[in-house]
């Protein structure tokens, strides 16, 4: 079993010059639960998309369960569940087309139909996301 499961070593970045996260450093320990607390702005959003390489840093090392974020990428969302707090899709994919696209991420994932049907959205699949209210998306 790996001991450390997320590795950041002087993770950068910043945004127009201003320096959003600036040299941070730390270890999670698999099995370990932690959160990153902090204002609007404190760069909480920027480092967990660095770390999972859905972000380009400025310049740090990550490693994820051993992979490296963004060479890794498709390994790595193979092992990991992700919830963003915002999504950046294009304006006018629809919840189908979005649902089609994460699903090839994972190794084995769950039908994403049913999970539609279950949480409310299955007689929008053809709606595009920006259609959704914030809890539906």
């Amino acid at each position: 079993m790996r001991e450390e499961a997320i590795k950041v070593t002087n993770l950068r970045k910043s945004y127009n010059g201003k320096a959003v996260v600036d040299g941070l450093n730390l270890s999670v320990k698999t099995g370990m639960v932690f959160g990153l607390l902090g204002a609007n702005g404190a760069g909480k959003s920027t480092t967990i998309e660095s770390i999972l390489g859905t972000k380009q840093a400025d310049s740090g090392e990550v490693s994820v369960l051993g992979y490296h974020a963004k060479k890794d990428r498709r390994k790595l969302f193979q092992e990991v569940g992700v919830q963003f707090q915002e999504g950046d899709y294009q304006p006018e994919i629809k919840v189908f087309e979005l649902c089609e696209e994460i699903e090839c991420l994972y190794k084995n994932p769950a039908d994403w139909r049913q999970l539609c049907e279950r949480f409310g959205i299955g007689d929008k699949l053809k709606n595009a996301v920006k259609s959704l209210s914030g809890g539906e998306r």
